[in-house]
């Protein structure tokens, strides 16, 4: 069965969706835990990974601390070999339940389409950086302002395009999607609370 673009993810992505950090998820790759597939993103030769390696992802994530690597990679053979729900190992003695995984699986899938959906990059728009749909506000500046102390209520304040829902996903897509090349001046660094940050980005917007 051929695997549809849609359905691979690279590195960073299966992070995201499997609570891994990058630095595990390329360690499972180099150890070939898992398997891949070499296709290309944004022009570059990379390696991806399809919905069977990020449920083994998803496993590792919840079975590292309880079984050694031998067992896990028994239990990533199972789960290829079988669409069954619970499957046994070592006669019997250990039974893995994969509902679970699969649920979470399926619920960060959904978050992260939702959240592509939301976002445009338009080279004529912040100069290209990712922007929420509909608006000029930058889904990178939104991410960094709430660890940064701004509130919820200040964004929907300051931003009155934004939602809720923008304000949830925007770390998302900040984690699956990290700005690449070499770091700008971006006009929200180090500017709290989120006003004086938005009237900032407003004069560049104009210029």
């Amino acid at each position: 069965m051929q695997t549809s673009r849609n359905s691979l993810f690279t590195p960073t992505e299966a992070a995201v969706l499997t609570r891994l950090s990058v630095k595990a998820v390329n360690n499972a790759i180099d150890r070939r835990t898992i398997s891949t597939v070499t296709g290309r993103r944004a022009g570059h030769a990379t390696r991806l990974l399809d919905l069977r390696a990020l449920m083994s992802l998803t496993l590792e994530h919840r079975l590292a601390d309880r079984f050694v690597p031998e067992m896990r990679r028994q239990v990533f053979d199972a789960l290829a070999g079988s669409p069954r729900n619970v499957v046994s190992l070592e006669g019997g003695l250990v039974k893995i339940d994969f509902r679970e995984p699969r649920r979470q699986l399926a619920t960060s899938l959904r978050e992260l389409r939702r959240t592509r959906r939301l976002v445009v990059s338009d080279p004529d728009i912040m100069g290209g950086d990712p922007v929420f749909r509909g608006t000029r506000v930058p889904v990178h500046m939104t991410a960094e302002l709430v660890p940064q102390g701004s509130t919820q209520a200040e964004l929907l304040e300051g931003y009155p395009r934004l939602t809720p829902e923008m304000i949830r996903l925007a770390p998302v897509y900040a984690a699956a999607y990290p700005l690449r090349g070499r770091p700008r001046n971006q006009p929200w660094r180090d500017h709290k609370p989120v006003h004086q940050a938005r009237r900032r980005i407003d004069t560049i917007a104009v210029s």
